[in-house]
């Protein structure tokens, strides 16, 4: 994977709705992974990626507010990259506390804030269910995150891990794909 060619990641969210099959899913050039549980799971799906692989390290869900010690672990780290994918997820789930300081610092933005200001404003009652993606570096502050997000249906983030070689050591660089 190191020939310069970048390498393709689709996200998919998938947002409550009647006999629904379709899990959240994430697909890495040809490997593809899908959230822990059945369709109708609601959670937080975080998936860490190594950037000098490009492969993924660790995966587990967050029920909204915590972040599991298998995630934590990578918190701050400039080698490694984020995903974190809602699958069927209610208000409940709306990131807030240990996962909402995880993410902001990652690089959420507009989408997220959007979705807070959405349930600080007009309640639960009638928007229960959320899509939300998030794709970013777990360096701190580096640079914004790549974002989808949807109150209504199922969301699909594509990005691309572009190889780059320099003293011999290929990094996968995060870059937008399909903007």
């Amino acid at each position: 994977m190191s020939n310069g060619t970048p390498v393709p990641a689709t996200a998919l969210s998938t947002i409550f709705y009647p006999n629904t099959t379709t899990p959240s899913q994430l697909v890495i050039g040809q490997s593809s992974a899908i959230v822990p549980g059945t369709a109708s799971t609601s959670c937080i799906w975080l998936v860490v990626v190594d950037l000098t692989t490009c492969g993924i390290v660790a995966s587990d869900v967050s029920d909204g507010s915590s972040v599991p010690s298998d995630i934590s672990q990578y918190a701050g780290s400039a080698t490694h990259f984020l995903f974190a994918i809602s699958n069927n997820a209610w208000a409940s789930q709306m990131p807030q506390g240990a996962l909402w300081d995880l993410l902001t610092a990652a690089g959420s933005g507009p989408e997220l804030n959007k979705l807070q200001q959405i349930y600080a404003t007009l309640g639960t009652g009638n928007l229960g269910t959320f899509s939300y993606i998030l794709a970013a570096t777990l360096a701190e502050d580096d640079m914004p995150g790549f974002e989808a997000f949807s109150m209504t249906d199922f969301t699909i983030l594509t990005m691309a891990f572009m190889p780059v070689t320099v003293n011999g050591q290929t990094v996968y660089a995060p870059i937008q794909q399909g903007g």
